[in-house]
């Protein structure tokens, strides 16, 4: 679990050390903290009894402290109770709900939670909504610094789902991305300096993405650049494959990865084939001018 997650209650700095070496103990003390009422403390109790971090896992005591923190009217609790909605974590799975917890944190700008309505919308089983809705969330969080929603707005003017491609703008927007450690990103900015004939470049891309990427991912990654002629590139698929299981070790724990974003892969779109690289082309039928270059 995230450290500043434990922390984001106050408590007294003299006991920073232990709360962090001893998981039992700080549970117990964010557990009073949330009790006593502090909203902070409630949202991380929820994402302790999540994790199972110093206590044991309890999805529906989770979601039932998480929605407490929500009511205070807290952001962060907000798009994380969304997420709660979506996965079905101590709850059915209610996309509705889901969306209307977004686009409460949303309104008070959330980046990841601005982030998380554009998927659900983007999904095939998602919530109604215009698309355009979901590419204006996409250009705000990005705007905010979510490289994520960064390396979406590259698939976004490559693929053009909104007017006629535009790779110029697809290559800064994945650039961004990956400067802002998308691996996503990262990996699509090497594919187009492979197409460039910048190996060089590509190279020191594809292993940041390795670097941070999912075993799953590295483990495509490494298939794809296997036998390739270039034998930088087939030194990045020999690392690919060592860190596969590394990465599947360190997997991130469900607060650590959804009270911030998300870490599955994204459904595909509606209204569109899937194509392209490693992923699914999302469509937006959204008037031009909407998103930046």
């Amino acid at each position: 679990m995230n450290d500043k997650a434990i922390f984001v209650w106050r408590g007294k700095v003299s006991r920073e050390a232990r709360l962090a070496e001893d998981p039992a103990f700080a549970a117990g003390e964010v557990c009073k903290a949330a009790i006593s009422g502090e909203p902070a403390a409630q949202l991380s109790w929820g994402l302790m009894l999540l994790d199972g971090h110093g206590t044991s896992r309890d999805l529906d005591a989770a979601f039932k402290w998480i929605q407490l923190s929500a009511r205070a009217g807290g952001r962060d609790a907000a798009n994380m109770l969304g997420r709660c909605h979506e996965l079905g974590w101590g709850t059915t799975v209610n996309l509705t709900s889901a969306a209307r917890c977004y686009r409460a944190a949303a309104e008070m700008e959330h980046a990841w939670a601005q982030f998380n309505l554009a998927c659900l919308i983007l999904r095939e089983d998602g919530v109604p909504g215009e698309l355009a809705e979901a590419l204006g969330m996409l250009v705000r969080s990005a705007h905010a610094g979510n490289a994520k929603a960064m390396n979406m707005l590259g698939r976004c003017r490559e693929e053009g789902w909104v007017g006629e491609p535009n790779l110029a703008s697809a290559r800064r927007w994945y650039l961004r991305a990956a400067r802002g450690g998308c691996f996503r990103g990262a990996f699509h900015t090497a594919r187009h300096l492979i197409a460039a004939g910048d190996i060089e470049r590509a190279t020191f891309w594809l292993r940041k993405s390795v670097g941070v990427a999912p075993a799953d991912f590295c483990e495509e990654l490494g298939a794809m650049f296997a036998n390739h002629s270039d034998e930088r590139l087939c030194a990045v698929s020999a690392l690919a494959f060592e860190q596969a299981p590394r990465a599947a070790k360190q997997a991130p724990s469900n607060s650590q990865v959804d009270a911030t974003g998300r870490a599955a892969p994204r459904a595909r779109p509606r209204h569109r084939r899937r194509r392209g690289v490693l992923g699914a082309a999302r469509r937006l039928a959204a008037s031009a001018g909407i998103l930046p270059q």
